[in-house]
């Protein structure tokens, strides 16, 4: 081996590990050949010991699989299929293919799927709110990562500025007469979904305080506030059609002007539910909806949507990803932001 090291040596770090010398080094110069778990024991048996290896976090494979894994939270919801989309043609370009694993929104079905994909791709695409990020952190350091639409520390990502398209979502909904708005929630622990809530409270004038102190991540310039707005939150079943039309039923507990919903998907179940029970969308109800997919111009009236460029998502995550499985690209401490936009339609009044 050619790392270089003080006096620490691979049978010092197997010693310290539990495993044999062979096996540090396989993970050392090869992570991809062992599994996710023996992976981390061995760098952090290298770490604690103090071993420095020559190079980068991630070397380029002596061997590539010309694969790359994406792991989808949900491959019927059209946000994912979008960034998959884009992804994979970005995979092109470069002579490699994407291989996708649906995990249904599932904890377990996510961690199966980190498992399943290692050893037979070059480099991972994170698109899953289920993985905490302890898992994320250590899947990074046995094979290069990049997270979608989420932050994790000291990991790539790539992710669309949840904060300022629902600072504009609320501000063209108190410029066109709202003085209530609901918020039809996202995924718990979503990282996106907790942007939106904050950027929601914040533009209507009661920051959240739960939220921290930290500045958002966002292109946006701070909100104008306004005091007169009152808001309230509705977590969704799930974000879905279904969710949507489910979630309607509490919102009609203590109706408002406007719903900011999730998604699309939430979006279209509210309004089908609101239709059926007399209430006419934009007049009674104004709505809007996240992600801009094909859907939005599909149902009547067309919604009201914030539109973030998902396939240039899956372009970028993928472009990054394959440079650092090349060794061309060090790992970004920041995340990527990419821009959102209003699109204005029917669901609001204009």
């Amino acid at each position: 081996m050619n790392e270089q090291h003080t006096s620490v040596t691979i049978y010092d770090i197997a010693a310290e590990a539990g495993v044999s010398a062979s096996t540090v080094s396989r993970a050392l110069r090869r992570p991809e050949r062992v599994s996710i778990a023996t992976a981390e024991k061995v760098r952090a048996a290298a770490d604690k010991l103090g071993y420095k290896a020559e190079g980068t976090q991630h070397r380029p494979p002596m061997h590539r699989t010309l694969n790359i894994g994406m792991v989808l939270a949900d491959i019927t919801n059209p946000f994912f299929q979008e960034v998959l989309r884009g992804a994979e043609h970005a995979a092109r370009q470069q002579g490699m293919n994407v291989l996708a694993v649906n995990v249904d929104e599932g904890v377990e079905r996510s961690k199966q799927a980190l498992t399943s994909l290692h050893g037979h791709v070059d480099g991972l695409l994170l698109a899953s709110s289920r993985l905490d990020n302890s898992t994320i952190e250590q899947t990074s350091r046995a094979i290069p990562t990049v997270v979608i639409n989420r932050p994790v520390p000291g990991v790539a990502s790539v992710l669309v500025d949840n904060y300022g398209g629902t600072v504009k979502a609320a501000e063209h909904l108190m410029a066109n007469g709202a003085h209530s708005i609901t918020y039809f929630s996202g995924p718990q622990n979503s990282w996106a979904d907790s942007m939106r809530w904050r950027a929601l409270l914040d533009t209507t004038g009661h920051p959240n305080t739960a939220a921290g102190t930290d500045h958002p991540l966002t292109l946006a310039a701070p909100p104008r506030l306004v005091r007169d707005v009152t808001t309230r939150k509705i977590q969704v079943e799930s974000p879905t059609i279904l969710g949507g039309r489910i979630g309607f039923s509490s919102w009609l507990e203590h109706p408002t002007d406007a719903v900011v919903c999730f998604n699309d998907l939430v979006a279209i179940g509210f309004m089908q539910q609101a239709r059926e029970a007399g209430y006419r969308v934009p007049a009674d109800v104004m709505v809007v909806g996240f992600d801009n997919t094909e859907l939005t111009t599909l149902v009547t009236p067309s919604i009201t949507t914030v539109a973030g460029p998902l396939r240039s998502v899956g372009r970028v995550a993928a472009a990054n990803l394959m440079a650092m499985t090349l060794g061309t690209q060090k790992i970004l401490t920041r995340p990527r932001i990419l821009p959102t936009r209003l699109i204005a339609r029917e669901s609001t009044r204009t």
